[in-house]
């Protein structure tokens, strides 16, 4: 318990929580030592080594974060565009940068690495200092983007929008999981940019709403459990993880809570959201806050693209999606991570793409079931469409049958 509170502290960002973390401790170590000292000098010693303990970690400067060179923006395909290009291509670049947040990267002070399997890392890793190349790849959750997805993805979204119009590929856009809504505010950025005033972008998602605010007295008394159970699952079995893993899926409003399906990467991300939640929500902020349906409309709205071409289908796949009112698809991009959501959007989202259309899966080599449900839904009726790979983990494929 001692262990997770340090931690805690340590990783604060703020020095005013830092320094009432530390004096919590102190005081917390305090009450359970004091009947074992028995010395005045003794507890003059302990208390003394706590109070410098706790004024170094409230003093302790941030890491200096050197700025990316314009040689790595460049090498990133993130340098200026050649002389002469199109508004509608400045109008994007500039968008992409915008969902990013490549604009004011320094505020993503706290990041968290996705899992990179190619790289030996099969669980998720925190990150002191802003990488560029993680949020091109998409392989960072930062606390303040529109989107997850990386500037690769983005890159490959445009490309197939590009063609689907001047293919003549009739049908509307959907993204089924669209978290902040970056993805799908860039749909319709490009649907703009093309002129493109009839096909609708449809953005799915349960939208969950976080609890109301705990009381200062269950803050107090539950968040040490919290964060000491968060320190102690990270380090369990990975039995004993999935069995509570089973244990509280259910409780969250996020996702389906059908565990059953649930691999062992799904779990081990799991935990680390479990232990590491303290560094993802700073007073008000966190890297899955801004979900709900108000703030997603709001993402919209401060860009300029809030109209009739954007329709929300807030809630379950399984409960929208078989009577959501679309009745051809040029687009399907997939981000529920899990098999039931993946499952679900392509059981019902699938019959309605067009020949020529694309199937976009975000997550496919981030997650193993993710991979099976595509890969089982592929194989059940016979898609046999080659599956391009976009970047280290997402894919798509064209329809042509």
């Amino acid at each position: 318990f001692f262990q997770a509170c340090f931690r805690c502290i340590r990783h604060m960002s703020f020095p005013v929580e830092a320094t009432l973390a530390a004096s919590a401790t102190a005081a917390l170590l305090g009450v359970l030592s004091a009947p074992l000292i028995s010395s005045p000098i003794c507890a003059a010693l302990v208390f003394g080594w706590i109070a410098c303990i706790g004024v170094a970690l409230t003093l302790a400067a941030p890491p200096v974060e050197p700025p990316p060179s314009e040689a790595e923006y460049e090498a990133h395909g993130l340098g200026p565009l050649p002389g002469g290009a199109p508004p509608a291509q400045l109008y994007l670049d500039l968008m992409k940068r915008i969902v990013l947040n490549l604009c004011y990267h320094e505020q993503s002070h706290q990041v968290v690495l996705s899992r990179s399997p190619d790289e030996g890392r099969p669980a998720p890793e925190l990150a002191r200092t802003f990488s560029l190349r993680a949020r091109v790849m998409g392989e960072d959750v930062s606390l303040n983007t529109l989107s997850m997805v990386g500037l690769r993805r983005l890159d490959s979204l445009q490309a197939c929008i590009s063609a689907l119009v001047a293919e003549g590929i009739e049908g509307d856009l959907l993204e089924a999981g669209c978290a902040k809504g970056g993805a799908c505010i860039f749909m319709r950025a490009a649907l703009r940019a093309h002129g493109d005033t009839k096909r609708r972008v449809y953005c799915c998602d349960a939208f969950a709403a976080p609890p109301p605010p705990p009381s200062p007295l269950r803050v107090a008394l539950v968040r040490p459990w919290y964060v000491a159970l968060g320190a102690v699952a990270y380090r369990l079995p990975l039995s004993s993880q999935r069995w509570l893993y089973g244990k509280l899926m259910p409780h969250q409003t996020a996702f389906p809570s059908n565990v059953g399906h649930a691999s062992d990467d799904t779990v081990r991300s799991f935990m680390f959201y479990l232990t590491h939640g303290h560094h993802l929500r700073p007073p008000g902020l966190g890297a899955c806050a801004g979900g709900t349906l108000p703030h997603v409309r709001s993402n919209f709205a401060r860009l300029g693209l809030l109209d009739e071409q954007v329709v929300f289908l807030p809630g379950f796949f399984s409960e929208t999606l078989p009577t959501a009112p679309f009745a051809t698809l040029a687009l399907l991009r997939l981000d529920g991570d899990l098999y039931p959501s993946t499952r679900d959007a392509l059981t019902h989202c699938y019959p309605r793409l067009a020949v020529g259309g694309f199937c976009i899966v975000d997550d496919y080599y981030a997650f193993e079931e993710c991979r099976r449900a595509v890969d089982d839904y592929r194989s059940e009726h016979g898609i046999t469409d080659e599956l391009v790979r976009i970047d280290r983990l997402s894919v798509l494929w064209r329809r042509c049958q």
